[in-house]
Formats: structure tokens, C-alpha cells, sequence
């Protein structure tokens, strides 16, 4: 397809769409929630439990809403109405996608990836324009933020509301960059982004 441009998904290339990664490009999947253990941070914000709660219930109610959807054009309606973005770049993309997608054979955008796809970025609230929005041969949606090649986060959406990342930033220490890059739950990669301080909003 003319529109899916492989070299936007050389990071993801040893991980199959369908599976866990295993591995990104030979860096191990579980650099991230080795790092992560709370003994690692002595000094951990917690929310109230009943603040907690009450948020935990609201994303749940989302996702509930969302499950109910059947057809692209209910989802899409969704994600009109639930997320914040200036301008109609983002889901007139979604839709020229879909239309390119139609236009192939035995080709179709994954409902299932464009649902978890407006989770993620309605959970995120106020987000600045993505750099590229594309799809794969399989239907697969792609979210790209990149600054430059030090400073970027690619995702892709898959069913059930998993995801695969890979983020690049600066070190603060040496003159090389961080890559962070696994597969989870798409509201857990925000509480992940938010305790790297990584701001999608403030545009990385």
C-alpha cells in the first residue's frame, strides 16, 4: 500500500503485531519494569485511594463505552466527540487512512487498534499534533510525536488495549540517549510517560 511507509516501523520490526514483543532491535522488553520497582524510588507520590478510585472508575467507565462500538464510523463518531484536538487534521487522517485501506485489497483499518487508539489519547487529555499518523498493511494504527531523533515516542495500538512504545530522550549524564521501549496496558504507558516526566502535551 502506498500510504504505509515501512521505515516508520523499523523499530518495531523483530515484534509481531499479533504477539508480546519479544525484542526491539536486540534491547531487552524488560529494561523497563526492572527500573521501575519501587525500591528504586524511595520517595513515591501517592494519591488517595479515594481519589485514586474515582479516577480508576472513570477510565473504566470509558472503556466500557468504547467496547459497546461495532462499526468505524460509531468509533470514529467517539472519538469526535471525547477528544480534545485543534483542528480536524487528526481524524480526517483517520479516515483518508480508512478510504486508502478500502481502496486495497484485503486491506482494513483494526477497530480494535483504533479503539485503543482514542483510549489512549482521550486519557491523555490536552495533546499537541502528532508528526505522522499512518497504518500498516494488517490495519495497524501508528502514533508519532518526534522533536528530533533524540526526542520521540512511537506507538502502536493494538486489540484489548495493549500497546507497543518506543521512546527516545536525552540522558541528563552522557551524551547518548535513553531508549525505552515495551508493550502494556494503554493507560499504564501514561502513568509510565508521567513518571518520566514525558509531557505528549507539551510536545515532548
Amino acid at each position: 500500500m502506498e500510504t504505509i511507509t515501512r521505515e516508520k516501523y523499523n523499530k518495531f520490526s523483530d515484534v509481531d503485531e499479533n504477539k508480546n514483543p519479544i525484542d526491539f532491535k536486540g534491547y531487552p522488553v524488560g529494561i523497563i519494569s526492572s527500573s521501575l520497582e519501587r525500591k528504586d524510588f524511595p520517595f513515591v507520590y501517592t494519591e488517595p485511594k479515594s481519589q485514586t478510585l474515582k479516577i480508576t472508575q472513570n477510565k473504566l467507565s470509558k472503556r466500557d463505552e468504547i467496547d459497546k462500538l461495532s462499526t468505524f464510523e460509531e468509533i470514529l463518531k467517539y472519538g469526535i466527540d471525547a477528544i480534545n484536538f485543534k483542528g480536524d487534521y487528526f481524524f480526517n487522517r483517520i479516515r483518508e487512512l480508512k478510504e486508502l485501506c478500502d481502496s486495497e485489497e484485503d486491506h482494513d483499518v483494526s477497530l480494535e487498534s483504533l479503539k485503543t487508539m482514542f483510549l489512549f489519547v482521550e486519557a491523555i487529555g490536552s495533546i499537541s499534533k502528532p508528526s505522522s499518523l499512518t497504518v500498516s498493511e494488517s490495519g495497524i494504527f501508528y502514533l508519532e510525536w518526534e522533536r528530533d531523533k533524540n526526542n520521540s515516542i512511537t506507538v502502536r495500538f493494538k486489540k484489548d488495549y495493549f500497546l507497543d512504545y518506543v521512546i527516545f530522550k536525552p540522558s541528563s549524564h552522557i551524551n547518548q540517549r535513553i531508549i525505552l521501549k515495551g508493550s502494556m496496558y494503554a493507560l499504564d504507558l501514561i502513568d509510565l510517560l508521567n513518571g518520566f516526566n514525558i509531557k505528549i502535551h507539551k510536545k515532548i
